[in-house]
């Protein structure tokens, strides 16, 4: 097998947990009162764990493949993008995740105060993934114009 094929093959589960985290994140904020849906919030954590580990997975084989298919480029822009808004990503939902996880400590521990203090972080929790959703679509883009334009790891003679 190709090295530089780990890449592809694998960045499509991060997308699709992180995705799937986010959201059932945000399902937990409206249902998770309800004793039924009380499950929400640690699965998507769960998920969102997941997600982060295999968004770090996906940032290592494609700095492999990134020096396979760096050379055969035209136009190496655009995987400097692709790998900007991939760090980006990671990094993104690694801090979200950590901060939804200091706010419900904080949830824990200051159940009658500190209001403002999780209410705070709350907001910087959500603006946060909201901010790695963004550039996890970004760095899809920029990845499909890699392959799709550029014709990254794309073997050439057989075509």
């Amino acid at each position: 097998m190709r090295t530089e094929l780990i890449h592809p093959l694998l960045v499509h589960f991060p997308i699709a947990l992180l995705v799937t985290g986010v959201v059932m994140r945000c399902t937990a904020i409206w249902a998770g009162k309800k004793p039924i849906f009380a499950f929400l919030l640690p699965a998507s954590w769960v998920i969102l764990f997941f997600g982060v580990l295999l968004a770090w997975s996906a940032v290592i084989t494609g700095e492999i493949a990134r020096e396979i298919v760096g050379p055969t480029l035209k136009n190496v822009h655009i995987l400097d993008e692709h790998e900007m808004h991939a760090h980006i990503t990671a990094y993104g939902f690694t801090i979200g995740l950590f901060t939804d996880w200091i706010r419900a400590f904080f949830l824990i521990k200051l159940q009658k105060n500190g209001w403002g203090i999780k209410r705070g972080i709350a907001i910087v929790t959500w603006f946060i993934y909201l901010f790695s959703l963004t550039n996890l679509i970004l760095t899809g883009n920029y990845g499909a114009t890699l392959v799709y334009e550029e014709g990254a790891a794309v073997n050439k003679d057989k075509l």
